[in-house]
């Protein structure tokens, strides 16, 4: 009899959270779409049916101590070596099943991560953070050298301080030679952009954001969710775990090719009119830098919208409970900042930290005691919508969760770039 256990790499005596715990690592390091190997799949069959095995069968029927108290009660339960054969044939089956099913979904979610463009992002600010790492080590390996140069040899002695991190830096470049400065593929080649605007799909819909236009691009998607439960758990001081479990929705919206350059257009102007703002703008407060650039990024994609007669994609975003926090929490940055005219600057005091701490850990608070005064309605979007957005939100779907962080980060990054 195959020791199930052993499988899955946990001891007889183990307690349910552990074997999950295990499976989940174990699933993750040998599934077929992360582990190239030869018999990766077969691995990923085997782990999920002693996994399958073992809390459907075992937990409920078997209590364990020691391991010699496991075979005995696995050999009393199935006496019959029939039984147990057809019970191991259905496990495996169910599986195989199951493996198939997981890898399919994580396929799609891997794909929808891909065409979401999350992916290049990281790809790239991994490459700038690898190419900062050469320019840190040239920096740490010829500082002591140009200091004893410079002023006197005696500065040699920084070599004692600065060659070991260049050493650490060094090693790591020389151990990721192959690939360090294209750690992985991008996949939005500059082949796959061009089909993005060229390609035209079959048109049975009229464009949502340009109405006069026929929907032949590639459609806008909106993710929704419904909170279905949430479990809290302790383990005691600073042991804390908060589990979410959601119903999600994804909605197609039909576009049209111009609405789709134009989307494309204000996502790059938000994101100059942010830089350029942070290079640029003539103030010393970097946190009244990004609300120059975003306003600025905002009227600017505004104008583009209206020129063109295109909506916006990100307007659902947009909702009464937002808007009244971003008053909220700009007039707290306004009570902490120092305007001068002459000349112009402004500037932030120290209680800067305080506030932005603040909104990072109290704006989902803030979210909930709107929507309590709202009477469930913070979350409905200003302006007009699509329609199955305003029934499906109508049903409890929301845009984002109301948790630290994401509360804050997701609108901006949505705005940004859809």
């Amino acid at each position: 009899m195959k020791d199930f256990y052993a499988v899955l790499q946990v001891p007889p005596t183990a307690t349910r959270q552990e074997i999950q715990r295990s499976y989940r690592l174990l699933a993750k390091k040998y599934h077929p779409d992360v582990n190239k190997s030869a018999d990766a799949h077969e691995k990923f069959c085997e782990i999920t049916e002693a996994y399958e095995f073992i809390m459907d069968h075992w937990t409920e029927k078997v209590s364990v101590k020691a391991n010699e108290r496991v075979q005995d009660k696995k050999y009393a339960t199935h006496r019959n070596p029939d039984e147990y054969e057809e019970f191991k044939k259905e496990v495996h089956e169910r599986a195989q099943q199951q493996a198939k099913m997981r890898y399919e979904k994580f396929k799609q979610q891997h794909e929808a991560f891909q065409t979401s463009g999350i992916n290049d992002i990281a790809l790239l600010l991994k490459i700038s953070v690898r190419l900062i790492g050469i320019l840190l080590f040239l920096f740490l390996f010829v500082l002591p050298v140009v200091m004893a140069i410079q002023y006197s040899w005696i500065n040699l002695a920084l070599i004692l301080v600065t060659w070991p991190f260049a050493g650490i830096i060094g090693w790591y470049m020389y151990y990721n030679r192959k690939n360090y400065l294209m750690p992985g593929q991008f996949y939005y080649s500059g082949e796959r952009i061009r089909h993005l605007f060229t390609d035209v799909h079959t048109a049975i819909q009229s464009c949502y954001f340009c109405p006069d236009k026929p929907a032949d691009s590639v459609p806008y998607k909106v993710e929704l969710f419904k909170l279905k439960d949430l479990k809290i758990s302790t383990g005691g001081f600073r042991q804390h775990n908060v589990h979410y479990s959601n119903k999600n929705l994804s909605l197609l919206i039909p576009r049209s090719r111009k609405a789709f350059i134009i989307h494309t257009i204000s996502s790059l102007i938000k994101v100059m009119a942010l830089f350029c703002s942070l290079l640029l703008f003539p103030v010393s407060s970097i946190i009244w830098r990004l609300i120059f650039g975003m306003v600025s990024g905002g009227i600017l994609s505004t104008l583009v919208f209206l020129i063109s007669g295109t909506k916006s994609k990100v307007s659902y975003i947009m909702s009464y409970g937002l808007i009244m926090r971003m008053f909220l929490w700009v007039f707290s940055i306004v009570l902490v900042s120092r305007f001068s005219m002459k000349p112009f600057n402004i500037i932030t005091t120290d209680a800067i930290q305080f506030v932005v701490t603040a909104i990072i850990i109290f704006d989902c608070l803030v979210m909930q005691l709107l929507d309590m005064v709202l009477r469930g309605k913070s979350f409905r979007p200003v302006s007009r919508q699509y329609p199955e957005i305003i029934q499906n939100m109508e049903k409890g779907f929301r845009v984002y969760n109301d948790i630290p962080l994401i509360s804050v980060i997701y609108p901006l990054f949505k705005w940004f770039v859809g």
